[in-house]
């Protein structure tokens, strides 16, 4: 009986050791998750802190919920969801799915769009981002940039070469009348395409490689 009572608390008393992944990982390193473990490592199963621990793992920037889970008798299971970055967002900064800005703190997104705006504009930025993209997207084309300007403007880039200022009112309607003529232009044309200007009544603005803005009709 004495035996059987040491054996029990032996196994109650037994630290937390070992760690088990429950998914994978494609920003948060798993060095970077041992050293937030290490200052936990060790603790009874019972005194295991598993609050602590998933505070300082949802403090990693690219770990935006951390479920933590005790195995008797000496284990614990991660769980990690990391954020997702959808586009650049000023100096630094990504926005992820939800249109909310983190901050990752190493190089990664930089082959993804970049968006700007004022401050707390990223929603209506990121909504507009969506509008726009799924517009130009048949016709080959990927929306690489897209800025809002402190007094409305809309302005953004294709395919990283083709510049394109729509201006305030009624965006979508003159991205649309500029893409229905884009889509008429034969393929050498429309690929020498470098800018254009939307902020026109009645038509808009192109330029081509080395050439100067000429007027194209609204039909």
């Amino acid at each position: 009986m004495i035996q059987n009572s040491t054996l029990m608390a032996e196994r109650i008393g037994r630290p937390i050791t070992k760690v088990r992944m429950d998914n994978q990982w494609q920003n948060v390193a798993e060095a970077e998750v041992g050293q937030i473990l290490e200052a936990f490592m060790g603790a009874g199963f019972f005194e295991f802190d598993v609050a602590g621990v998933k505070a300082r793992l949802e403090q990693h920037p690219w770990i935006r919920q951390a479920t933590v889970k005790k195995q008797w008798p000496d284990t614990i299971a991660l769980n990690l969801v990391e954020e997702v970055g959808i586009a650049r967002w000023g100096e630094g900064e990504l926005i992820n799915q939800y249109g909310e800005i983190f901050r990752p703190g190493t190089q990664q997104g930089l082959n993804l769009p970049r968006l700007s705006g004022p401050k707390d504009s990223q929603m209506k930025v990121m909504e507009q981002f969506r509008a726009v993209n799924q517009l130009f997207f048949p016709a080959g084309l990927r929306v690489t940039e897209l800025r809002l300007s402190e007094r409305g403007n809309w302005s953004l880039q294709l395919n990283d070469r083709l510049n394109v200022t729509a201006g305030r009112g009624d965006v979508m309607n003159k991205l649309t009348r500029f893409l229905d003529f884009y889509n008429e232009q034969p393929e050498d044309s429309a690929a020498a395409l470098v800018a254009v200007d939307l902020r026109y009544d009645n038509g808009f603005a192109v330029r081509k490689i080395n050439e100067d803005l000429s007027g194209v009709a609204a039909r």
